[in-house]
């Protein structure tokens, strides 16, 4: 059971901070991911982790016994690079054995071990190949069966599929997935991808101005973003501004201008606080019939419509100053018969209306 504890790391390169008094935990047997955008600190945590680069501050706890001070090869934490730095003039055989190498292992041994998990992997045929006369994908799984033939307590990983087509990609994320659940291995992965986040990660944190925004799952971080940074970066995409009319217990009306919207929250919030409201757009429904304006119910006219891959983006103008995003399939807006210009009539439910409080917005 291997678990990752940051207390209060803190890195910065001349007077620019990348991290910034950084704690969190990561769960024993979790793939956990650290989602942000290029330049945020994702790589520079990751090697601060792993020892390659000393933080400024605070320390790094693995199963309880703090590695702040040892050495990479003394933490014992198997790494995955972006680039897969294989040596070129190895064969997979061989880079797979390095790290049993070092380890001064029998040969009898390392030969049983590397046999053993690059039959695993599906490498067989390739030990004597070099890394130009492999695929991304095979690449690929040579970095990681060098990783885990340790026996590492943690693998970290560092955009590992970034650099391989869309078919090799799913590939790989499927059989990562596979794996850490068969070898109950405590993984943290860095990404800038969020489909890729929300396809694959137990936990996630969204790394920003050198903290983590947010910690949760992809289904609570997703749809219950605490911060308008959050939301953004995740594409809510539908974002209005709005002011709390009456509170009664955790239930509460929201004016958005003239629109009248309902839900519930367990926000501390007051009657006439301002706050964001967040709807996916994937959570609103679309008629082209009437329905009389109430609760979570209003009119407006097709402003335009998007193809987004297999669906379609229908914006809808409910306002003069206020555009709602709809996503539906293709299929269904067919048979809809949509079209610029339309009346239709948007409802959403309660539970699909999330709020940012005021004091959020403005951080």
């Amino acid at each position: 059971m291997h678990k990752l504890q940051l207390i209060n790391v803190s890195k910065s390169f001349g007077l620019h901070a990348v991290l910034r008094d950084l704690s969190f935990e990561i769960f024993p047997n979790e793939l956990f991911i650290i989602l942000g955008s290029s330049g945020c600190g994702k790589t520079t945590l990751l090697l601060g982790i792993l020892g390659l680069q000393q933080f400024d501050d605070g320390r790094v706890i693995v199963d309880g016994v703090d590695v702040t001070n040892l050495s990479p090869g003394e933490r014992n934490i198997g790494y995955v690079p972006q680039n897969y730095a294989l040596f070129p003039n190895h064969t997979v055989f061989e880079n797979i054995a390095f790290g049993l190498r070092l380890r001064k292992v029998s040969k009898h041994s390392m030969q049983t071990r590397v046999r053993q998990i690059i039959e695993d992997f599906g490498l067989q045929g390739l030990e004597y190949h070099f890394p130009s006369q492999l695929s991304g994908g095979q690449m690929q799984r040579v970095a990681l069966a060098r990783a885990l033939i340790v026996e590492p307590s943690l693998l970290l990983l560092d955009e590992p599929v970034s650099a391989l087509d869309i078919e090799t990609r799913k590939k790989i994320k499927a059989e990562l997935k596979d794996l850490q659940k068969k070898l109950r291995i405590t993984m943290i992965y860095i990404t800038h991808d969020q489909q890729e986040t929300l396809e694959m990660a137990d936990r996630f944190g969204i790394l920003n101005d050198g903290k983590i925004e947010q910690f949760g799952s992809p289904d609570e971080v997703f749809y219950k973003p605490k911060t308008l940074f959050v939301a953004q970066f995740l594409n809510t995409e539908n974002i209005l501004k709005g002011k709390i009319i009456h509170k009664f217990g955790n239930k509460i009306t929201i004016q958005v201008n003239d629109i009248i919207l309902k839900t519930y929250t367990q926000l501390e919030i007051s009657e006439g606080d301002s706050v964001a409201v967040c709807i996916r757009p994937g959570a609103i429904h679309l008629s082209t019939y009437h329905i009389p304006q109430g609760k979570n119910v209003f009119v407006g006219t097709i402003d335009s419509i998007y193809p987004i891959g297999r669906d379609l983006e229908i914006r809808v103008l409910i306002t003069p100053e206020e555009i709602l995003k709809i996503r539906m399939s293709r299929i269904v807006a067919k048979e809809l018969k949509l079209a610029h210009g339309m009346p239709v009539s948007l409802s959403i439910d309660e539970k699909f209306i999330h709020l940012i409080s005021a004091a959020e917005i403005s951080q």
